[in-house]
């Protein structure tokens, strides 16, 4: 049918609009697409909602809407966007989670397991099968057989060069993209049982962080010397299909510590590596001093008050633990001077029905319970405030009477409105882990729960947290800090190992 002039006037007018009105709308698209910071952050794709972890308080934050299901994602820090593989396409993801399609990326399966590594390439396979480096600028995807293997790997992450995943035997593995090998890094011990860990992420100090789609999340230490060995740092949602994603130059977030401290189990290998190195090197010890606002004593001092000098402690000694059967009574209030308790530092007066630690200007005065070495326990006190500006509390696995390294700390801080725990390093240096706002300026009780490497922790008979360790097992005591102390019970039971 022939179209009047008017008629094919306004048609051309119509189509000019619309395609206007798409210009405008593809402009504000890109206009309102704003990259990530590189701050600290676990990024969480659950069957196509991409989150942002909170470890603190083990929730989730969605970013965006929910989308077909994406994976193999990783945080090119060069411009501060997620990518990764949805269906046959390279996506792009800002944040506020809008997924750009980049093109077909060309790949001769989906791949699940991916980030970028340090030739800004985003490196991605099928559980290590059919590896491959993708230039997200040209959509161009270079196959490196070299790297290819099923080794039911679900996700990987660049720790400083380096691509590190777990199996899902829990096995760690190791794929090196300069020298084109791959290593097998050994069992990962603390992940008992099998399951996928689909998520990993990396942080500045080195750190190798994997998540398992059961909801365990854990940091591996000793990745790049054939001994890992995972702690449970927090727990997430269990997932079918998920991946990771983090800034490699971003410090861990808040609410996960770093279980080996700030400096890297491996060098930096970039030079904005060694600079985000160095900045949390900085941010931890501020951190540390902020947590424990006094200077360190060590064991062994003594019970004067003369200054505190900081020193490197001995290393943590052979643990023999003892198993008993479930319930058994271990210790209980026996406060007679029968030298129970073997004093390393303060000046305690163990008579009458408490036993009393007289200083208030020392810190970590010791008194260890002269028992076998227990791993599977229940160890608990009632103690008053006297004076002083902290409190008291109960250490444990302590491995010996000659050094700290590596026991755990539950005490009373800030005038008695914090309960506090943390661990002595492996060179006795205090490390803070958490702590609950509580009032214990009366008479209050503090107790533990240990099985293993898992510990709650009890204030006046309610369960105020939990946290774990990777030096299980050894001797009980009870610490006061810059504070005046009567411990008026304790008892100590077994659990059983369960």
């Amino acid at each position: 049918m022939t179209q009047s002039p008017l008629r094919r006037a306004l048609s051309s007018l119509l189509i000019l609009a619309l395609l206007q009105s798409s210009l405008l709308l593809v402009s504000a698209g890109t206009a309102a697409a704003q990259p990530f910071s590189c701050t600290s952050g676990f990024y969480q794709v659950i069957s196509g909602q991409l989150n942002q972890f909170d470890p603190a308080t083990d929730t989730y934050t969605a970013i965006g809407s929910p989308s077909s299901n994406y994976n193999a994602i990783g945080f090119r820090a060069s411009d501060g966007y997620l990518y990764g593989i949805q269906s046959g396409n390279l996506i792009r993801i800002d944040s506020s989670g809008v997924i750009t399609q980049l093109g077909p990326h060309g790949l001769p399966s989906n791949a699940y397991a991916g980030d970028f590594g340090d030739d800004g390439r985003l490196h991605v396979s099928a559980g290590g099968r059919n590896w491959h480096a993708i230039d997200v600028d040209t959509v161009t995807a270079t196959p490196i057989p070299e790297l290819s293997g099923d080794l039911k790997v679900a996700d990987v992450t660049n720790v400083n060069g380096k691509f590190y995943g777990v199996s899902n035997g829990g096995r760690l593995y190791i794929f090196d993209p300069v020298a084109l090998t791959i290593s097998d890094g050994g069992a990962v011990s603390g992940v008992a049982g099998s399951g996928a860990f689909g998520a990993a992420w990396a942080t500045a100090g080195g750190n190798l962080y994997v998540g398992r789609n059961s909801g365990e999340i854990y940091q591996v230490v000793g990745y790049s010397n054939g001994s890992p060995a995972a702690t449970q740092v927090a727990t997430a949602q269990q997932t079918t299909s998920n991946d990771g994603g983090s800034c490699p130059y971003a410090p861990p977030p808040t609410g996960v510590r770093d279980v080996d401290g700030a400096e890297p189990e491996t060098a930096p290998s970039t030079p904005e590596g060694a600079a985000a190195q160095a900045q949390w090197e900085q941010q931890y010890e501020a951190e540390q001093a902020a947590a424990y606002e006094f200077e360190d004593a060590g064991v062994g001092e003594g019970p004067s008050c003369a200054a505190t000098v900081d020193e490197d402690r001995l290393p943590r000694q052979t643990v023999q633990a003892n198993q008993y059967a479930d319930g058994t009574v271990l210790y209980s209030t026996g406060f007679d001077g029968d030298g129970d308790y073997l004093i390393l530092t303060g000046s305690w007066d163990e008579s009458g029905s408490s036993l009393n630690q007289l200083k208030d200007c020392g810190y970590d005065y010791t008194a260890l319970l002269r028992t076998a070495q227990v791993e599977y326990f229940r160890f608990e006190t009632t103690l008053r405030a006297i004076e002083g500006t902290n409190g008291g509390g109960v250490v444990f696995n302590q491995s010996s009477e000659h050094t700290r390294s590596g026991a755990m700390v539950v005490d009373l801080a800030n005038s008695g409105t914090q309960l506090r725990w943390g661990q002595y390093d492996a060179l006795g240096y205090y490390s803070y882990i958490g702590g609950v706002s509580v009032d214990g300026s009366g008479t209050s009780s503090i107790a533990v729960e240990v099985r293993g490497t898992a510990i709650d922790i009890f204030f006046n008979g309610s369960l105020v947290g939990s946290t774990t360790t990777d030096q299980p097992g050894g001797y009980v005591g009870l610490v006061a800090t810059r504070s005046k102390v009567a411990f008026e019970d304790v008892l100590l039971t077994a659990l059983a190992p369960s």
